[in-house]
């Protein structure tokens, strides 16, 4: 799937010439003209967004999650010029390879319809063109985007779906969100605030995907009970091991790198991690 990524940069593009100014504001009306022309042949009635570009539901449900920021979102889509019917861009539904993308992020196709569609409804969606021209679709000409599914998860929606995928059985579940998740149970008692435990671990993404971990080497990580030098999600998982256990403790962004991430890991991204304790000091 290739994602129709210069049309995006298309939205930034600005001109402080008057003549452009001027034509873009005749082609917008031209534009709006166009595409309310193309909605009542449809017989539909559009709803207008605060870009320029107007929607209409052609699959209502009403119960349906609207998204809020940092949601996961899955959209399989269409786009196509609406002069000419030419198709630009689509996600392939038949591999069911959706287009993932962050609510709230800046993808300016999306940004706006996406705070009126809910899960599970499908909808079309027409915005104007602009200035600069792009391989089948001309200058000020208006694109269609048809949304042909949509489904919305939860940060709480993909924590309960990796621990159904990987078949565990929680232990204890925090109201913070955090789940804990004994594999195997260690000995004595929990260690007490100052004490060091030296621990094996391998951080992953719910896709399982690792992105840190020293399971495959010697060295050992050395946290401190009751102290801060890790994420609040990972500190609180260690802080209820014993010696010789291993555990998976599982926990929502609030308690790991929060809404801006870190160098490797994107804002708003629940996390997993499998950890043994092997040595209290």
């Amino acid at each position: 799937m290739k994602v129709f990524g210069f049309l995006f940069i298309a939205f930034f593009t600005f001109s402080c010439l008057s003549d452009i100014a001027l034509e873009d504001d005749v082609k917008a009306k031209e534009n709006k003209t166009q595409i309310l022309a193309y909605f009542a042949s449809q017989n539909q009635t559009p709803s207008a967004l605060s870009d320029g570009g107007y929607y209409f539901v052609t699959k209502s449900n009403p119960s349906g999650e609207l998204a809020t920021k940092g949601d996961s979102l899955y959209v399989h889509y269409e786009f196509s010029n609406l002069a000419t019917g030419k198709v630009l861009d689509s996600t392939n539904r038949a591999t069911n390879s959706p287009y993932f993308l962050k609510y709230g992020g800046g993808n300016p196709v999306f940004v706006s319809l996406f705070t009126a569609l809910r899960e599970g409804e499908q909808a079309t969606l027409v915005i104007p063109g602009t200035a600069q021209a792009f391989p089948d679709l001309p200058a000020y000409t208006p694109m269609k985007v048809k949304i042909k599914s949509y489904v919305v998860r939860t940060q709480d929606d993909l924590i309960r779906e990796f621990i159904t995928r990987n078949g565990y059985a929680v232990t204890e579940t925090q109201t913070d969100g955090l789940r804990y998740i004994r594999l195997k149970a260690g000995t004595g008692d929990i260690p007490a605030q100052g004490k060091v435990v030296k621990i094996k671990y391998t951080g992953r993404f719910l896709s399982s995907k690792a992105f840190d971990g020293n399971m495959a080497r010697t060295d050992s990580l050395s946290v401190t009970i009751g102290g801060t030098q890790t994420v609040p999600g990972f500190q609180m998982g260690i802080e209820k091991m014993r010696l010789g256990e291993k555990a998976v403790i599982v926990f929502p962004s609030a308690l790991g790198y929060g809404v801006n991430g870190n160098s490797s890991i994107p804002g708003y991204t629940p996390l997993s991690f499998e950890i043994y304790v092997a040595k209290i000091e």
